[in-house]
């Protein structure tokens, strides 16, 4: 049996001190030390930090299923060459301001849409039953076999991933799918949709160019149909193909008249000098100054008189010409501005150009089994420490 050791019994304590049989002093037990307390983990530790580590731990290494992800990446560029930087702004490189830099956002959004889904199902591409493959597990899986639209574009929107570049103007598109060849078809499918949508914007700007520049030629176009319709009412009803060019002849032959009759008049001038008034000549000069007189006034009264003279139907007619004229150059102009409208459409229009084409993973990223399960505990216990000093600092307080 083990001797517990002894000390002698202190005399200030008692008055008189214990005597042995041999005539001296009695030594008392002395107790041992306690026993250092052994560690034992709280109920809260094991309830907020051990049982949900294990049970991220079992389904992570053990119940996730794999997860293949395709990447691509493609820019939206156009033909339309860099302008020249003149400002602060271009010096500056201003967000938002780069070609194309709008449509690859509405790119990306639209890939991110109800709409694209719906475009890819009617593709062939059937993201239900891509996204509950028999290999899937019950947790990363779609739960349903006919999930509403909603429901579908959520998880949808979890497996497909885009990040815009502003600086590179480039498009990095991530697809997860529990097949290579799943997240390799979904991953090209999106980008030929891409493409699409793009194509649709160009014709879309090609058509309201098209439509506007059209309007203004059509207009143009029959405003001068209607003004030759005029010419023609005009010429049958005058019975005059051209009235410029009578009036232009008729003009002449009356000059040559005058002519002509300045002349009589010189010769019956001369003549009246001498001889007699009664002479058989100088009678036939004045008939003929006579008859010249009366054709200058028939060719002056057919220009400027009344009812079918030619100035009134020239007026008629060159106001007609005149609005032929300007039809002729609005319509000439309208063509011409739908032309450079056209033209300059076609060097904006976009394209998108794959950097990068769509992969067949070969080997599953998702999950990233050992760095969850340990950024799980390690947040667990980084919680639960937080939370035992609070409670303990409460304790102290209340005491």
């Amino acid at each position: 049996m083990d001797q517990l050791p002894f000390a002698p019994r202190d005399s200030a304590d008692d008055d008189a001190p214990d005597v042995g049989a041999g005539g001296t002093a009695a030594w008392a037990p002395v107790p041992p030390p306690p026993a250092p307390p052994r560690w034992r983990p709280h109920w809260s530790f094991t309830a907020f930090v051990a049982v949900p580590a294990l049970l991220a731990a079992l389904y992570f290494l053990v119940i996730a299923a794999n997860q293949y992800e395709s990447e691509a990446v493609f820019v939206v560029r156009g033909v339309q060459p860099p302008r020249a930087t003149s400002s602060l702004v271009d010096l500056i490189g201003a967000p938002g301001l780069t070609p194309g830099a709008a449509e690859t956002r509405g790119v990306g959004e639209y890939l991110l849409s109800h709409d694209a889904v719906r475009a890819l199902g009617g593709r062939g591409i059937d993201l239900v039953a891509m996204f509950r493959r028999p290999e899937a597990d019950v947790v990363s899986r779609l739960w349903f076999e006919r999930p509403r639209a909603e429901t579908l574009l959520r998880y949808y929107r979890g497996q497909v991933a885009l990040a815009y570049d502003p600086d590179a103007g480039m498009t990095r598109m991530t697809v997860r799918a529990f097949r290579p060849e799943d997240a390799e078809a979904l991953a090209a499918a999106l980008l030929t949709l891409g493409e699409a949508r793009v194509n649709q914007f160009n014709d879309r700007a090609l058509a309201a160019v098209g439509t506007a520049a059209s309007r203004e030629v059509v207009a143009a176009e029959a405003e001068l149909a209607d003004i030759q319709r005029q010419l023609t009412r005009f010429r049958t009803r005058r019975g005059d193909i051209d009235p410029g060019r009578n009036a232009a002849g008729t003009q002449g032959l009356v000059g040559e008249i005058e002519a002509r009759l300045a002349a009589a008049r010189a010769d019956a001038a001369a003549m009246a000098r001498v001889l007699s008034p009664s002479s058989p000549q100088l009678i036939a000069m004045r008939g003929r100054i006579a008859g010249l007189e009366g054709q200058r006034a028939a060719a002056a009264a057919r220009l400027t008189g009344q009812g079918s003279a030619l100035a009134p139907r020239l007026a008629d007619y060159e106001e007609l010409q005149l609005r032929q004229q300007f039809a002729a150059k609005r319509y000439e102009a309208a063509r011409a501005t739908r032309e450079a409208a056209r033209a300059e459409a076609l060097r904006e229009q976009l394209f998108v150009v794959p950097v990068v084409t769509p992969n067949r993973p070969e080997k599953s990223l998702y999950p990233r089994r050992w760095l969850t399960v340990l950024a799980i505990w390690a947040g667990l216990v980084v919680a639960w420490g937080i939370g035992w000093l609070l409670v303990a600092g409460f304790r102290e307080h209340a005491d």
